[in-house]
């Protein structure tokens, strides 16, 4: 199974805007500047119950695209960046971006997400751990009959095939990641 953790790959810039600007971790205490949206499910599917989590949308998935901009969000060039210091360090070729978002889940009474493949075709995926969160709100990724626990670790990236996989909501604080899939 294709799996690359790692865990040194954002430049310091990147990781100072973090900090200031989407974290809000800064002596003027300026609270995150990126809006989020309640969405029933990040994945959804007919008949399944969701798990309400917050998002904001920086590229659209193909088939919701309802023009010819890439971005959905003005921050949009900000976090594909950050996906693309991470395919270059470690020498992934992609042709395209099939979406990109930031999830913020929280403590919402579900012990974890469903379990779930992003697109119900081909894709691999990236997950960037954007802050210090429960350390275990693992990501679960389950391949043939055993799952594999990824434990979040700030500014931490982990690729993957897109293959069933689900998380462990965290009993406090936040968890704020940016999902990446591609092809």
């Amino acid at each position: 199974m294709f799996l690359i953790e790692d865990k040194n790959f954002l430049t310091e810039e990147q990781k100072s805007d973090l900090n200031n600007y989407v974290l809000g971790n800064n002596d003027k205490k300026i609270v995150s500047q990126i809006p989020y949206f309640i969405q029933p499910d990040a994945t959804p599917k007919e008949g399944v119950l969701p798990f309400p989590l917050l998002t904001h949308v920086l590229i659209h998935r193909p088939e919701d695209r309802t023009d010819e901009k890439l971005f959905n969000s003005e921050y949009g060039s900000f976090f594909l960046d950050m996906v693309k210091n991470f395919f270059k360090k470690n020498n992934i070729n992609y042709k395209e971006i099939l979406r990109l978002c930031l999830n913020f889940t929280f403590n919402n009474g579900y012990k974890k997400s469903r379990v779930h493949v992003d697109h119900e075709y081909t894709h691999k995926q990236l997950i960037v751990y954007l802050n210090n969160c429960d350390p275990k709100s693992y990501t679960v990724i389950k391949n043939n009959k055993k799952e594999i626990k990824i434990r979040p670790e700030k500014y931490k990236g982990v690729c993957f095939d897109g293959v069933k996989h689900y998380h462990i909501s965290p009993t406090y604080n936040y968890r704020l990641v940016l999902v990446c899939t591609f092809r």
